[in-house]
């Protein structure tokens, strides 16, 4: 059932309970409507953000009208698409915990995914370019002096992680002739808190598809599986066959050239997301020095 915006959403909006999460300017919030029924309301703030958004509202439409199981409903949205509202998941937990069952839940999510290629494949806003540059990285971080500069950006931020140039060119030589597929349907940003999971049934529902895109199922879920690392939780554990060394590497690259570019004193919110990054690139690091236990 859609309801509109306006009419429906709108005028209750003043009862939003607001929620923490996410690296993009936007407000979002837990609305109870006229009715008493509880929506999770997201509003753009910034013109990439809206874009982002306009975007994801036409992949929850698309995903929606295909019957992709584990995704909210849309509800309504706004007439820019600037602000949109989507089933409340009752129950389910975003925390950054994970066990197998949680594990298997959101594989799972993403093994049906890949069904609903068709659904994206003849529209330019769902591939990989949209999402990611997939120009190489190395040039930038092998500049004079930028190695450097990553050091003391990683010391600022209180990341216990330095590197020279000799391990920047191995991660580099990693990577001769290889490159990112774009052959699957892929969410492209899957973490805890866009994973709404029930404990319960154990099965979740994902959010945030805004990145949703044509890409490297490894792309998907080797950023994944260095969040669940970064909790305590080692996912090639129970998953070994899923371990990709050149990804870790490529990924190494992206985080780092992100951090090396990044305006830490921009705002709070860039530097949390800087942070991220920077820890992010520490634990792909571990994981490529376990490379040969495994």
């Amino acid at each position: 059932m859609m309801f509109d915006w306006q009419r429906d959403i709108e005028p209750f909006l003043d009862t939003m309970q607001p929620v923490e999460g996410g690296y993009s300017l936007a407000e979002r919030g837990v609305v109870t409507i006229g009715s008493g029924l509880k929506v999770f309301v997201k509003i753009a703030e910034g013109e990439m953000t809206k874009k982002w958004l306009r975007k994801e509202i036409i992949a929850y439409q698309k995903l929606n009208s295909a019957g992709y199981p584990y995704i909210p409903t849309l509800l309504a949205y706004n007439e820019s698409h600037s602000a949109m509202a989507i089933e409340y998941l009752n129950g389910a937990s975003f925390e950054n915990i994970w066990d197998t069952d949680k594990l298997d839940a959101i594989l799972n999510t993403q093994k049906v995914l890949r069904d609903y290629k068709q659904v994206f494949i003849d529209d330019p806003n769902f591939t990989l370019e949209s999402v990611i540059g997939l120009d190489s990285k190395w040039g930038s971080i092998m500049k004079v002096g930028a190695i450097e500069k990553i050091n003391t950006k990683f010391a600022k931020l209180g990341v216990d992680a330095s590197f020279t140039r000799e391990q920047i060119r191995s991660y580099e030589a990693m990577l001769e002739g290889w490159k990112i597929a774009d052959d699957t349907l892929v969410h492209q940003d899957i973490r805890a808190d866009n994973f709404g999971y029930d404990p319960i049934t154990r099965q979740g529902k994902l959010v945030d598809w805004n990145w949703l895109c044509l890409g490297d199922v490894s792309l998907d879920r080797t950023p994944l599986f260095v969040n669940m690392y970064i909790s305590g939780f080692d996912p090639y554990v129970h998953h070994p066959e899923t371990y990709d060394a050149k990804m870790l590497a490529y990924l190494v690259s992206f985080w780092l050239d992100r951090v090396l570019n990044a305006d830490e004193d921009e705002n709070e919110l860039a530097f949390k997301r800087m942070k991220a990054q920077a820890t992010s690139v520490r634990a792909a690091v571990e994981l490529l020095d376990k490379s040969t236990t495994r």
